[in-house]
């Protein structure tokens, strides 16, 4: 079963490939699986359940990149975990884009909160990762944090899946975002250390200084 499994989720990711979208019949995605037609409503539920398991399955991989934190510094981690989500995005941009488009696109009561959930438990992770100082001692004030990191970055994520801004704008304005979030939360010497990330970014410079 779990062959199976695996093996109608990888047919979908490449069906996904060659069309450029998500629009081919469960009975098309069993035929080039070589399973019965029955097979992917009886291991998935729906159509709508195999894409999000796909969703899911690109969630785990910026999960385990993002939090696979490099740097000693504790202060680069949440930079760190904006930067890697990225760039999974960017880098394969013929899958992620149609793919995403189901999350942004399609009202999914069954599957999108369970998926909304496990996307801000990597927010709240990087979040925890920052040292102690400020407001974010305050629990209420890391969840406010933490959601609007998640806000930001679906709301940039929908603008780059519909072409609206390019890769590079992505990545700027993503970075941005988690220091804009963050600089009036933290201890004066943390937000310094913060608001030179925006050196990242192209105008850095402006930014930061209306920042501070």
């Amino acid at each position: 079963m779990e062959e199976r499994r695996k093996r109608i989720l990888d047919t979908t990711e490449r069906l996904i490939r060659d069309t450029g979208g998500t629009e081919f019949s469960v009975r098309t995605i069993a035929a080039a699986a070589e399973v019965a037609p029955a097979t992917p409503f009886n291991l998935f539920g729906s159509k709508e359940g195999l894409l999000y398991a796909l969703l899911f399955r690109s969630l785990d991989a910026i999960i385990t990149e993002g939090l696979s934190f490099k740097s000693p510094n504790r202060l680069n981690h949440v930079v760190e975990a904006t930067t890697s989500a990225v760039n999974i995005f960017v880098k394969d941009p013929d899958y992620m884009r149609p793919l995403y488009r189901v999350l942004l696109g399609v009202d999914d009561e069954v599957h999108r909160p369970d998926f909304m959930n496990r996307s801000l438990g990597f927010w709240r992770i990087a979040v925890e990762t920052l040292p102690a100082g400020g407001l974010l001692n305050a629990p209420r004030q890391k969840e406010f944090a933490t959601i609007s990191l998640q806000a930001q970055f679906l709301g940039l994520l929908e603008l780059w899946v519909h072409h609206d801004i390019d890769d590079k704008q992505f990545l700027d304005h993503a970075i941005y975002g988690v220091v804009a979030s963050l600089a009036g939360l933290v201890d004066q010497k943390i937000r310094g250390t913060l608001i030179s990330f925006l050196e990242i970014a192209e105008g850095s410079s402006a930014d930061a200084e209306h920042i501070t």
